[in-house]
């Protein structure tokens, strides 16, 4: 079942808003929940997620990531995002891989039941994936 009645709604509905009382500041989905899934059967999915815009003249602080995972009935899910942080719109990272690095949230618990996000590490992207998250909008 995909669509609007799809339980699943309510499951990434409930991680962003989480994950917004996590980071401290509202988040923007890049497209509509309703289309996150990765297959119509399966329990994956896939989300395009942001904070707002740069604002004033200062470091211009804004990320853009992608959460995602499977939800898994009766069991331990495998929910996380990947942050792409930017400072006056340059990708910003870890030093040895400032391209290509993201910093990775954890699901904690039961996305279904409830549970928390852990604590944030820098992840070095191994195979190229995120490489084209350069600046902030390109998850469009």
């Amino acid at each position: 079942m995909t669509g609007r009645d799809d339980p699943r709604l309510g499951v990434i509905n409930r991680l962003v808003a989480e994950l917004s009382t996590f980071l401290q500041e509202p988040i923007e989905l890049v497209e509509p929940t309703d289309t996150c899934f990765l297959e119509d059967e399966g329990l994956e999915f896939c989300v395009n997620i942001r904070s707002a815009p740069p604002q004033g003249t200062g470091f211009q602080l804004c990320w853009e990531g992608i959460m995602g995972g499977q939800l898994v009935q009766d069991g331990n899910s495998d929910v996380s995002v990947t942050l792409f942080l930017y400072s006056r719109n340059r990708r910003l990272g870890m030093m040895e891989d400032r391209e290509g690095s993201g910093l990775e949230i954890d699901y904690e618990g039961s996305p279904e039941n409830g549970g928390c996000w852990g604590n944030p590490r820098w992840l070095a992207d191994e195979f190229g994936e995120f490489l084209a998250y350069e600046s902030y909008g390109d998850a469009e």
